[in-house]
């Protein structure tokens, strides 16, 4: 699965992960971080059954209005694969 993250600029460097149609958010020191992060979110969420925000493949669509973020701001692709499902494919 595949799910957007908003990444945005944080005050004092880093960047605020924020999912769309999903309460909550992650924070990654750099740039280079921003996918791991964002996974560990999404897989700690998955765990704490808090429910996923909608993917890809489930027909989200990337935002269209980014003018409430500071800039500059990111859409990124988060790929992920729950454990849960990882253990059961195995």
């Amino acid at each position: 699965m595949r799910y957007y993250a908003v990444a945005e600029s944080g005050p004092d460097g880093g960047w605020f992960l924020t999912f769309p149609g999903a309460a909550g958010y992650s924070f990654a020191g750099t740039a280079e971080e921003i996918v791991s992060q964002a996974q560990d979110w999404l897989e700690t969420t998955a765990m704490q059954g808090d429910g996923l925000p909608p993917s890809i493949e489930d027909g989200a669509a990337p935002p269209d209005d980014l003018s409430e973020f500071r800039s500059p701001v990111m859409v990124v692709v988060i790929p992920f694969v729950t454990t849960v499902t990882r253990a059961a494919a195995e």
